[in-house]
C-alpha cells in the first residue's frame, strides 16, 4: 500500500509561517481601515500634508498591500516548493 507523503519539518515550519503571516496580513489591513475610517482628511487641519489626503491615505494603503502581498507570495512559493511529493521508485 503507498503511504500519504507528508511534509518534512521544514516544509511544515514553511506552511505555518505561511499561514501566520496571511493572518497578519488580514488583521494588519484590517486594522489599517479601521484606523484610517475613523479620521476624516477633510479636518486633519490646515498645514496637512497630501500624504493625508484621500488619495494618499488610499496610496498608503495600496502600497501596504503590494508589500504583504509580495512576502505572502514568496512565503507561498517556498511552502509550494516544499509540499510532500510521492517518489516513484
Amino acid at each position: 500500500m503507498d503511504e500519504k507523503p507528508t511534509r518534512d519539518p521544514g516544509g511544515r515550519l514553511a506552511l505555518w509561517l505561511f499561514y501566520g503571516f496571511c493572518l497578519y496580513s488580514v488583521w494588519a489591513m484590517g486594522r489599517y481601515f479601521w484606523v484610517v475610517g475613523g479620521t476624516d482628511p477633510a479636518t486633519s487641519g490646515a498645514g496637512a500634508s497630501e500624504l493625508n489626503s484621500a488619495t494618499g491615505i488610499w496610496l498608503g494603503a495600496l502600497c501596504g498591500f503590494m508589500v504583504l502581498g509580495g512576502v505572502c507570495a514568496l512565503l507561498g512559493a517556498l511552502v509550494w516548493y516544499t509540499r510532500p511529493r510521492r517518489h516513484h521508485h
